[in-house]
């Protein structure tokens, strides 16, 4: 195994156990470009900034806390959340400069976050199997939500939230069944609650507002799937025989799902018809898929944990650029 990906792996079982409080920096290199790729790089602890104007590549422009595993921008801030430091950093998109944090408290192990808009968000922590509600004006946390063992995928479609619950056991490495809990915005209630393949780990919306659930599998005999949720009746639509074992999802506006792993490449669906185009067998690249986002033109971008790069590709799938980024390249966000 390769000896990035190894040690990542290590991180992320034990991730659970440990927290941690972090310092942070800003740095000075920031494009004036109005589109740019943000790259968490989660070894390193840091931004990258690829211009996507001009393609320079801008290495780590801020540092970031312990253990990060999510970036997101939303009305020109980013957000990062770090399991090991127990919160979520807020920057200017702009310039980079540190505008704040939210501490959501020891034990947590805070794995994605979700917007609802300028003043609510959603954040699914998978120690303490909650989710937390937190004010985005005053950077607090205002609720606290139990869902299912092991929160780590969420996203909002049709005025709910949808958290992807692991059922991953620390002590025997095992998994239980998967759930998908599903919460109303309005009161913050948790409405139903669905049972799903195993692992689910990852959450996407198609633009049809369907919800595509990414369900790992148990990495040795038991394969990935994809799980289309109808949001206007919370009822499982379709279940897609994608394989291998991808952690990451996205949904370009054509209606492409893309499935991701750390180093085994990229598969990919149609996510209107939910036809499998490329399987383990034959992945649309076979390499990266620690992140995947698509940008306003088209175009793909696939982070590469164990090469520190980020391969873009044009809407044809063909690799137009290779950027070298920081140490361990994961989620991706474009402004």
């Amino acid at each position: 195994m390769n000896t990035k990906l190894f040690v990542f792996t290590v991180i992320v079982a034990i991730v659970v156990f440990f927290t941690a409080c972090d310092e942070s920096s800003t740095g000075p290199e920031v494009p004036d470009s109005s589109e740019a790729l943000f790259v968490l790089n989660s070894l390193a602890n840091s931004i990258s900034i690829i211009d996507l104007e001009t393609d320079e590549v801008h290495n780590d422009v801020a540092v970031v806390g312990i253990w990060p595993s999510q970036i997101s921008y939303y009305n020109n801030k980013l957000y990062v959340v770090n399991s090991g430091s127990n919160n979520i950093e807020i920057f200017d998109a702009e310039n980079l400069n540190k505008l704040g944090a939210i501490s959501l408290g020891s034990g947590n192990n805070p794995m994605n976050l979700v917007v609802l808009n300028d003043q609510k968000g959603y954040v699914a922590n998978s120690q303490s199997n909650t989710v937390k509600v937190v004010n985005l004006t005053n950077n607090t946390v205002t609720n606290t939500i139990d869902v299912g063992i092991g929160a780590t995928g969420i996203a909002i479609s049709n005025g709910k939230v949808y958290v992807a619950n692991t059922a991953f056991d620390g002590a025997t490495f095992t998994y239980g069944q998967g759930t998908v809990t599903i919460i109303d915005t309005s009161n913050d209630t948790v409405i139903k609650t669905l049972n799903v393949p195993t692992n689910p780990q990852d959450i996407a919306v198609a633009p049809n507002g369907s919800v595509h659930v990414v369900c790992t599998g148990n990495y040795v005999d038991v394969p990935g799937k994809v799980v289309v949720i109808n949001p206007s009746n919370d009822t499982i639509a379709q279940t897609i025989d994608i394989g291998g074992s991808p952690g990451k999802i996205h949904i370009s506006e054509n209606n492409i799902g893309y499935v991701g792993t750390f180093a085994d490449g990229v598969f990919t669906y149609n996510a209107a018809t939910y036809a499998v185009i490329n399987s383990p067998d034959n992945p649309m690249i076979n390499r990266g898929g620690s992140g995947i986002v698509s940008d306003i033109e088209g175009n793909i971008y696939i982070a590469d944990f164990t090469e520190d790069q980020v391969i873009k590709l044009n809407s044809d799938h063909e690799i137009v650029t290779v950027f070298d980024v920081g140490d361990g390249p994961g989620s991706l966000c474009v402004k």
